[in-house]
């Protein structure tokens, strides 16, 4: 499956999404390549790309060599630690503008393409990898698009322990039926699969 670049995807979602291995092949620079313009030994380089060395470690004379020749900013190239996601309220809502702005196949074919849900579940995201999924998943019934049925059919049986409920961390309910009562909501089913609180993902602001 393509991975798209990441100028393609909707970057505000995460803090970080990028990993220094993900930019090189972005960039489509090899690391022997990188290795040879820079001066910089390949060692050092492949441990970097294998995640062996934090690239905040290496000396400051390697990293603005690096960043020089892929042409980033120095601190971008601070950032690439490793995944660090924004607060959920912020991810969800910011996922719905995307929406908004995007028709309803592209938005299913870009997230597919994109393997986004496969990166938040890898990287401990598993609540927005289920929300990502049971999205398209709504989407792609409600539009007659065609969905991935085979590839996500595992994480479609996941359920979360509690409840989530997307419009705020300070309320909490028992089970997703208490929920669906007390706030008089019909529940998306292909949230309410996986024990998540979802009434209208195109009524946001």
């Amino acid at each position: 499956m393509k991975t798209l670049k990441i100028d393609n995807i909707s970057k505000f979602r995460y803090s970080c999404f990028m990993t220094f291995k993900q930019l090189l092949e972005n960039k489509k620079i090899t690391s022997y390549r990188l290795a040879k313009e820079t001066g910089i030994p390949y060692a050092t380089i492949s441990d970097i790309v294998n995640s062996k060395t934090n690239v905040k470690n290496i000396s400051l004379k390697h990293a603005l060599a690096i960043a020089d020749y892929l042409q980033i900013d120095i601190r971008f190239l601070a950032s690439l630690e490793g995944p660090s996601f924004v607060d959920f309220r912020y991810f969800r809502n910011n996922l719905l503008h995307d929406l908004k702005r995007n028709k309803p196949k592209a938005f299913v074919k870009r997230v597919y393409a994109s393997k986004e849900i496969d990166y938040y579940f890898k990287n401990k995201g598993v609540d927005r990898a289920l929300y990502l999924l049971a999205l398209v998943d709504y989407l792609s019934r409600i539009n007659k698009i065609r969905p991935n049925c085979n590839r996500y059919n595992d994480l479609r049986k996941i359920k979360l322990e509690k409840p989530l409920f997307v419009g705020g961390n300070s309320v909490s309910f028992a089970t997703i039926d208490d929920a669906e009562k007390k706030l008089g909501l019909i529940i998306i089913p292909e949230f309410k699969r996986h024990n998540i609180i979802e009434g209208d993902v195109f009524n946001v602001a």
